[in-house]
This record gives structure tokens, C-alpha cells and sequence, in this order.
């Protein structure tokens, strides 16, 4: 559903409290909008948003909405929750969070929207780094974690340009219709929504297909399913590769300088400019690849290109420092998947040091049960692999999974848990030059709060 956000003047959120979510809500608000919402717990963001003037509701309630003309949901609610049944009796029309978003995104006549199973964030946050670098530019921003450069999640400007994260978790992305789609990966993931790789191929591909028709796509050729997905695909695209000098778009000649990487953007067959990245990791190579692609279709000039790429230097959660114990330096990283994890610990290895530590925390059930034999191969880098309990999110142990599981047959791995004694393990066992890093979408970023 494609509706029209000036027919509405205010809006209802359950789920306020979540990133997406409460950006959005502050974009309405601080476009003459009324806002106000619920979450079932209090938050940093629902703090944010009350300081902002938004009122929140923590307790279910039939009157909570009252007064709204359109009310928006998250993707972790359904239609049997308390709060979407108040507002269905109430009569009020609801759309989902992807809903609200592609209504935005449609008002921007160049609107980027990365997806991929893993890199959106990171992707998104380099190229809206490399926007902001642009002399008058005046970029909207909505991504899935901090840009330290913005010191928040989204901005809003007017200069027509519009950066933002496509999540495929329930198709969201389907309601997205953007002049550039960038994909950078497809692999088999949110194993409670979808059942086989081929499934998400055919979303993956619906995705593309959903492109302005003057408008153009971006795949990642290193991508088996991302490269399948684009086969049949009628309008323009364009490659990247860290592989494969046959890309449109590639990275030649790629070095690194104390665990970072630099690289000569070739883009077809001719070198553009030399880049370098203040980020670690092979896979922020690709990563910028795209977001260097999309700001070539932007006509954002090379200067200003370079120059974001140097001055990027993450996103919250992506490889973040957190500081140093007993001489060991700790990072906090929103790995999740086993692919994710085998590039952060690629990544930490290459900074060098003595021992890398690796602390983890599966995410849902499912994804730990139908990924397990991917998870128990993706520690190889990690000198003491330690586990938390599973952070469950929106399910139900149904699955007789435990973080055991992972561990079992593993040399040096152990299961804690609390993250106190996790927190406890580490300020005992790392010494000076160790490497500690905490991984997981959960809350295992607890642990760096325990620890600094």
C-alpha cells in the first residue's frame, strides 16, 4: 500500500521504541506531525523521544490511540496484540513500519536503499558519509545504527537525496520502489519467515524489480544468489567486486596499512581514483564498493567519494571500540550470522595482537537451529570462543536449541550464562595485546557496560 503521509496529520506507533521505528517517528514529528506511541518497555530511544515531546504509552490501553488518524507497526507485533486490536476497534487504518517508510522514500527523487542479508547498515553508513562530504549537500539518513558524524540513527534534509536500510525480515522491502537498489548479499537467513534460500531469491529479485524504471541496480558479483537473483532482471545494473576485474565496479591492487585497507577503484576496465578506508576488513572493501557505486549513479564527485570513504569510521555496533582492559583492547560487533562472523574475526585478526577472544550471543532460535553446522565453522579465527545464553527475541524455545550446541567439540569454548560472569571471565583471563570481541543483535553489548 502506497499512501499519501499529507492526507494524515497524526500518527499512533506500536513498537515507538524500536531504531527504525523511532526514527521515523521523529521524522514525522519534526515535520509538523503528531506523534505519540507505545513500547513495552522504556528505552534510551523511548527517553529520546519523550524529550522530543512524544508522548509513550508503556501499558496496553483502548484509549491509548485515540485522537490518531492512521497508526503504524512494527514487523515484531501482530494483529492478536492487545494494541493492534484496540486500534482495528477503533477503526483506525494501520500500516506497517515498511509501509510508512516507502511513503517517504517516494518523496525523494533519488532515494538509495541498500539491502542484503548482512552490510546494510555499514553500506548505508559510508555512503551517507560520503553525501555529507559533499560541499551544500543536504542528505536524509535513516539507518539501523549510529552515524557518529550525525551522533544518531537518521537525519533529514531537503537536497532530494535519500540513504536508508531495505530490511528483507517479512518482505519489508517489497514496499520500497527506490531509484537505486543496492544489493550486497543474499544468503539464507530469518529462518522463522523464510523457509529456503530460494524463497529469499524470489523476494531478492521482487526487490530489484521494484526499481524506478530509470533507475538502476547495484549487485555484488562476489554474490552467488544476489548474481541469480539479478539473471532476468530488465532494467540497468550495475557489478562490484573485490574478486572479479570484470565488475563494473572493482577493487584493484588491495592492501593494508596497520589492519587497514586501501585499494585503486578501477570502474570499467579504467582507475578512477585510490581509495582508503578507516575501517578494518576485507568486507568493508565490498561494502564500500557499494556505496562508492551508488554515489557514481548520485553524481557525487570523486573528491567528495574519497573523502568520505577516509573519513568513515563505522557505525555503532559494526567493529565498535569500546576501550581496553588489562591491555586488551574490546570491540562490540552486531555479527549475527555465521558469514558476519567469519569476516569480524577475518577483520580482528588482520589488526594483529596476541589472542582473539570471541564473545558470543546467538540470536532467536531458529536461525541457531537451521544455521547451527554454519555457526560451529565460523570460530576458526578466534583463539577462546566463549558463548552466551541465545537472546530469544520474538520466540519460543520450541526448538530444544541452546548455545551448547555451538560449542560442542570446539577447542577452548566455553558457555556462560550471565553476562556477569562473562564480564567476570574476561577482567581474569585477557592480558595485555589480546583482542576481545563481543558479537551477537541482541543485548550483548551489556557485557562492554560491565566491563568500562
Amino acid at each position: 500500500m502506497q499512501f499519501d503521509i499529507n492526507s494524515y496529520k497524526s500518527f499512533y506507533f506500536v513498537g515507538i521504541g524500536g531504531i527504525s521505528m523511532s526514527s521515523l517517528a521523529l521524522i514525522l514529528k519534526r515535520d509538523g506531525k503528531a506523534v505519540k506511541g507505545y513500547d513495552r518497555r522504556r528505552s534510551d530511544a523511548t527517553k529520546s523521544l519523550e524529550n522530543e515531546g512524544i508522548e509513550v504509552f508503556y501499558e496496553c490501553g483502548e484509549n491509548n490511540c485515540t485522537g490518531c488518524d492512521i497508526a503504524v507497526y512494527t514487523a515484531a507485533v501482530d494483529a492478536n496484540h492487545p494494541e493492534m486490536k484496540y486500534i482495528a476497534a477503533a477503526g483506525i487504518p494501520i500500516v506497517s513500519r515498511a509501509e510508512l517508510l516507502g511513503a517517504i522514500a517516494k518523496s525523494y527523487p533519488n532515494s538509495i536503499a541498500v539491502a542484503g542479508t548482512h552490510g546494510k547498515s555499514t553500506t548505508c553508513g559510508i555512503l551517507s558519509q560520503i553525501f555529507l562530504s559533499l560541499n551544500g549537500a543536504d542528505p536524509t539518513i535513516l539507518i539501523g545504527a549510529k552515524l557518529p558524524s550525525i551522533s544518531s540513527t537518521f537525519r533529514t534534509g531537503h537536497d532530494g537525496n535519500f540513504v536508508f536500510e531495505a530490511c528483507e525480515y517479512k518482505d519489508s522491502f517489497l514496499q520500497f520502489y527506490p531509484t537505486v537498489s543496492v544489493i550486497l548479499n543474499v544468503e539464507l537467513d530469518h529462518t522463522d519467515y523464510f523457509a529456503s534460500i530460494e524463497q529469499m531469491d524470489k523476494s531478492f529479485k521482487h526487490f530489484m524489480d521494484n526499481t524506478a524504471p530509470d533507475g538502476c541496480v547495484i549487485v555484488n558479483k562476489d554474490s552467488k544468489h544476489a548474481m541469480l537473483c539479478a539473471a532476468n532482471h530488465d532494467g540497468k545494473i550495475y557489478t562490484y567486486s573485490v574478486k572479479d576485474p570484470e565488475a563494473d565496479f572493482f577493487a584493484k591492487d588491495i592492501h593494508f596499512v596497520g589492519g587497514l585497507p586501501g585499494y585503486t577503484l578501477v570502474f570499467k576496465g579504467r582507475e578512477v581514483f585510490e581509495a582508503e578506508l578507516s575501517i578494518p576488513g576485507v568486507h568493508n572493501i565490498s561494502n564500500s564498493l557499494a556505496a562508492v557505486a551508488a554515489a557514481f549513479m548520485s553524481k557525487v564527485p570523486d573528491e567528495a567519494i574519497i573523502k568520505g570513504l577516509k573519513d568513515f569510521r563505522g557505525v555503532g555496533r559494526r567493529f565498535e571500540y569500546k576501550g581496553k582492559i588489562n591491555g586488551a583492547v574490546v570491540y562490540d560487533d552486531y555479527a549475527h550470522h555465521p558469514d558476519e562472523i567469519v569476516a569480524t574475526l577475518a577483520a580482528a585478526k588482520k589488526l594483529g595482537g596476541n589472542r582473539l577472544i570471541s564473545v558470543f550471543q546467538p540470536h532467536t532460535y531458529s536461525r541457531t537451529k537451521d544455521l547451527l553446522e554454519g555457526f560451529k565453522a565460523a570460530f576458526c579465527d578466534a583463539d577462546i570462543k566463549v558463548f552466551a545464553e541465545i537472546f530469544p527475541a520474538r520466540e519460543e524455545n520450541i526448538y530444544g536449541i541452546s548455545s551448547a550446541h555451538i560449542a560442542e567439540g570446539m577447542e577452548n569454548a566455553l558457555c556462560i550464562d550471565s553476562f556477569e560472569g562473562i564480564a567476570d571471565y574476561i577482567k581474569e583471563n585477557v592480558r595485555e595485546g589480546d583482542t576481545v570481541i563481543l558479537m551477537g543483535a541482541g543485548d550483548i553489548d551489556r557485557v562492554a557496560k560491565l566491563l568500562f
